[in-house]
């Protein structure tokens, strides 16, 4: 026994068995890591696989879109190309016959218009002469298509249309007419740019060519024709009134559906009225100040009366108005007008351009002492509501009038009108006894003679 005591001395069996089941459980952690490593890696090497797969299918993919797009491309392409050299091909055609035939026409009345007209045509054809007439046709025919495009083809567009025309005809008639035409430097430069021209081709798609005269004259034709249109279109168009072409105010006004609506084309006659489809409109709830009213501000008067008349004319210039009768006066309607869906009266009143009617309780009081504590307009300065203005041109005029009858009765081609203190034209009209013309002194009373008031 104590031998074997003796024999085991210096080794403990716990230590041994402790450190033999440590081992053990590193090396199965060991190997469970290298597991999941392999794994990882497998993973790893077939999403790379696969996203190579995918790169190299969607290569494929492009490179047969690619090639029908660009097949696609290529027959859009032609196509274009063929209706563009068709389309370029008929206009051309078009420009020389209508090249043609406006010249034939344009010969066959000269010619025997010439003689005519020749002192006037004389004239016309030296440079001077021919130079002012040049911008005549061209500064009338600019302003007659702005006229229509502002405010309809009223009498100014069609004044200055008149004159357009008549100017470019006496032009054409001394153009056509001359007998020195080829033989002058202007000719001479005139057909030298004609030469060119014949000479020049322009290149289409598809290979065609055409010429320099023709190009130009299907440009010209194209120009014009466009220009017609849109004159046309803008100025010349009858109004809708609620949704039924109305005929212009000269040929008067077809039924409508609807009489208490009106939709059109507007111009501003004052800040406060305009007329739409033929029909006078004053516009509800809001009051501009009279034509000749002038309002104070730190720089000094201002035609604030016109003002407003120019602010209105901003908002409907080239636009559609609609408007809502609410109201019918003895010569115009009260309506609520609206532009783009916007009330017209409540952009007048928050800009200070005209005031609001009916005090405290109006539809625009709020927009009213909006702008009044901006200090827009008419609140910039000190501005008088307009019946105390027209009180006082009344009171004005009551002391220099015949009797104390401040209102002037005048004949103008048979019509009797009478004219207010405050109206633009007042200060120059001078009533005559020997025309029958005479003095009043109050709207009832000329009225009651057979007067009625001017516009």
């Amino acid at each position: 026994m104590f031998w074997w005591r003796k024999r085991n001395e210096g080794f403990e069996w716990r230590d041994y068995v402790r450190t033999t089941i440590l081992v053990r459980r590193e090396q199965r952690r060991q190997r469970v890591k290298d597991i999941h490593a392999a794994a990882a890696a497998h993973v790893k090497d077939a999403g790379r696989r696969g996203l190579d797969a995918g790169v190299a299918g969607a290569r494929d993919a492009g490179s047969g879109t690619a090639y029908y797009a660009k097949k696609f491309a290529a027959a859009s392409a032609s196509a274009v190309r063929q209706a563009a050299a068709v389309a370029a091909s008929a206009i051309a055609t078009g420009a020389r016959g209508l090249a043609s035939g406006l010249s034939a026409l344009a010969a066959r009345i000269g010619q025997p218009l010439g003689p005519v007209f020749e002192p006037v045509l004389s004239v016309a054809r030296e440079p001077r002469p021919n130079l002012a007439l040049k911008i005549v046709a061209g500064l009338t025919a600019l302003g007659a298509l702005y006229r229509s495009w502002s405010f309809g083809f009223d009498t100014d567009a069609m004044i200055a249309a008149i004159i357009a025309a008549i100017a470019s005809v006496v032009l054409a008639l001394a153009y056509l007419t001359d007998p020195y035409r080829g033989r002058r430097a202007g000719g001479r430069a005139w057909d030298g740019l004609l030469a060119k021209l014949r000479e020049t081709e322009i290149t289409l798609p598809g290979d065609r060519r055409i010429s320099g005269t023709a190009a130009g004259a299907g440009l010209l034709a194209t120009v014009a024709a466009v220009t017609l249109a849109g004159a046309a279109f803008y100025s010349g168009a009858p109004s809708r009134v609620a949704g039924v072409m109305s005929a212009p105010a000269t040929t008067g006004a077809l039924p409508t559906a609807d009489a208490s609506k009106l939709e059109g084309r507007a111009v501003a006659l004052s800040g406060d009225s305009l007329r739409i489809a033929g029909t006078l409109v004053t516009l509800d709830g809001i009051e501009a100040p009279e034509a000749t009213q002038s309002c104070q501000r730190k720089a000094g008067k201002w035609r604030c009366g016109a003002a407003a008349k120019d602010a209105l004319a901003n908002i409907v210039r080239g636009r559609r108005i609609s408007c809502d009768i609410v109201g019918d006066g003895e010569d115009i309607k009260r309506a609520r007008c609206y532009s783009r869906g916007s009330d017209i009266a409540k952009e007048l009143v928050r800009g200070g351009s005209v005031f609001s009617n009916g005090g405290f309780l109006s539809r625009y009081a709020g927009d009213e002492s909006e702008a009044q504590a901006q200090k827009v307009g008419l609140w910039s300065g000190d501005a008088d509501r307009p019946q105390d203005y027209r009180d006082k041109r009344w009171e004005e005029a009551t002391r220099t009038a015949p009797d104390g009858c401040p209102i002037k009765g005048r004949i103008r081609s048979g019509s009797r009108t009478y004219v207010l203190p405050w109206s633009t034209s007042y200060d120059s009209i001078k009533p005559s006894k020997a025309k029958g013309e005479r003095w009043f002194c109050s709207e009832t009373e000329a009225k009651a003679a057979g007067w009625s008031r001017a516009s």
